[in-house]
């Protein structure tokens, strides 16, 4: 009866199986399904958020948008915005003009990033040239914020830079000068090179500032670059770097986050010189900020190019964008059943067992949202939080219902604090805690002390490893690339996910954890 049973339901999961593929083979064959999520385009969104107050007067707002260059690519370009005539002149200058302008306006900017990480070797032993073609001879001048005609900047330079010193030498003198001795600082409004130098302190663009001086104060000529750093967050800041002609290229330097000749890939570019990135009429209102979010382009042009066919489950999602609805959102929905059955495979095949019965799965989701590092730092803080405080409540003996609210709130707060220290760090992965993952991180500490009450401390501590450790295996099925642009383009899939389940819950014999805790007994014959 047994043999029949599992037998049936491993007929049933192969049926479904097919049922599945059929789906997604008459899709393809027959709907013509978009197949480019095979290869998803990695890349950020990026969404430049700007609000305008006018008072009836003519406005303009000019934005540097970001460039096309060899290391970086720049697609699906839009703007919207309300009462506003919108050019792009040559120099990737955005302008944006509304005659007689009254009240508030909005403007929106968005594109798809791809950028590539370069590094530049330098020449070996290379003296410094003496003459360069006049198309140059611009970046050798001393202006009103890079003072390299300044007595005290020449004087550093020719200290850094002296007699008979090759190219490479000299720049990795200025470099490590303003690297190491020039400290970082924020500071509002401008800081001019010859502050930074006596100072001996600086934002990015007064470090950059005091590079590009130094430089041509011994005639190499140097620039500043601007742009947005890559990183998936909202910021309303924007990031400078040097560049040095080296030979007929301009080699990148950044004395603010320690690049030598290199340019990482989170750096997108949007101006070459000392230009503010932002211009506008001084008779209005104007704000801005940077939402950056890193992603996989196909998987909307996925759902997109499939969305007027008949058995596509998400042609609806086209609309749902007008209401805020992000993919990612359904992405993630779609993923919570895959993280529950991993955890499903760990409970009944290895013989994990974690707190609750898909807690695993929902802290997975929850890695997602704050990344898997700052996850991991979340999690310990609400496992030792709640360990310290259940300790201390018990001695109070309080009712268990009253005790898990303080223990909730008081890790709710330890989350909190935790998040703003990593923002004044400049951690901003740290900013990215949210909701969904404090409610999900806040429950596994109401498991754990849970667990401590009703087993022991040495139990709660063994779970709370098993499931962090099914938690990161989640993690990891969940975040592969191709998968989530799969089950985007074929939520169908889940169908099989069910016949997993089928199999897994068929299973008669020995976890596999068991074979090893009872290693001694096995293969010993039965005492009669």
């Amino acid at each position: 009866m047994m043999k029949r049973y599992v037998r049936i339901e491993f007929l049933l999961a192969f049926a479904i199986c097919l049922v599945t593929a059929g789906i997604i083979g008459y899709k393809m064959v027959v709907l013509e399904y978009t197949m480019t999520t095979i290869q998803p385009e990695d890349g950020y969104f990026v969404r430049l958020a700007m609000e305008v107050n006018g008072n009836g007067r003519n406005c303009h707002v000019d934005v540097t948008l970001p460039v096309q260059t060899e290391r970086q690519r720049i697609k699906q370009e839009k703007q919207v915005s309300s009462g506003f005539r919108y050019s792009i002149s040559r120099g990737r200058i955005g302008r944006w003009y509304a005659p007689g302008l009254d009240g508030d306006r909005a403007i929106t900017y968005t594109c798809f990033a791809q950028t590539e990480a370069r590094k530049y070797p330098l020449p070996e032993g290379e003296p410094i040239p003496t003459e360069f073609p006049a198309k140059y001879e611009k970046y050798l001048k001393s202006t009103r914020k890079i003072q390299s005609d300044a007595e005290e900047i020449q004087a550093k330079a020719f200290e850094l830079m002296g007699e008979g010193v090759d190219v490479k030498t000299a720049l990795q003198n200025v470099y490590n000068y303003v690297y190491r001795d020039v400290e970082y600082k924020k500071v509002r409004g401008p800081t001019r090179a010859l502050t930074a130098l006596r100072l001996g302190e600086a934002s990015c663009n007064g470090k950059v500032r005091l590079m590009v001086a130094l430089l041509r104060a011994r005639e190499v000529p140097a620039r500043m670059a601007k742009g947005v750093i890559l990183e998936s967050n909202r910021k309303r800041t924007t990031h400078a770097w040097a560049e040095a002609l080296v030979g007929d290229t301009w080699v990148p330097f950044c004395p603010t986050n320690g690049y030598f000749a290199e340019i990482p890939e989170k750096y997108l570019e949007l101006v070459k010189g000392d230009q503010a990135a932002f211009t506008h009429s001084k008779n209005i209102g104007f704000d801005w900020k940077w939402v950056i979010q890193h992603q996989l382009n196909h998987r909307e042009k996925a759902v997109l190019s499939n969305a007027n066919n008949s058995l596509n489950i998400l042609n609806d999602w086209v609309s749902l964008k007008d209401y805020q609805i992000s993919l990612e959102l359904i992405m993630i929905i779609l993923l919570v059943p895959i993280g529950a059955t991993v955890v499903s495979f760990t409970r009944n095949i290895i013989g994990l067992v974690p707190f609750g019965t898909f807690m695993p799965a929902l802290i997975a989701v929850s890695f997602r949202d704050t990344g898997f590092m700052m996850g991991s730092i979340f999690f310990l803080v609400v496992i030792l939080v709640g360990a310290l405080v259940n300790a201390g409540l018990l001695r109070l003996r309080l009712l268990h219902i009253p005790r898990l609210v303080i223990i909730l709130t008081v890790v709710v707060m330890s989350i909190m604090a935790v998040s703003i220290l990593c923002i004044r760090l400049g951690i901003t992965a740290g900013a990215a805690v949210s909701l969904f993952p404090m409610a999900i991180l806040s429950l596994t500490c109401e498991r754990f002390t849970q667990s401590i009450l009703e087993d022991s401390w040495t139990e709660a501590f063994r779970r709370m490893i098993v499931t962090y450790i099914v938690s990161c295996a989640c993690y990891a099925i969940i975040s592969l690339e191709f998968l989530q642009t799969f089950i985007v383009a074929f939520p169908e899939l889940l169908l099989a996910n069910i016949a997993i389940n089928l199999i897994i819950g068929s299973w008669t014999g020995m976890r596999l954890l068991e074979y090893h805790r009872f290693r001694g007994l096995l293969g010993r014959p039965l005492e009669t």
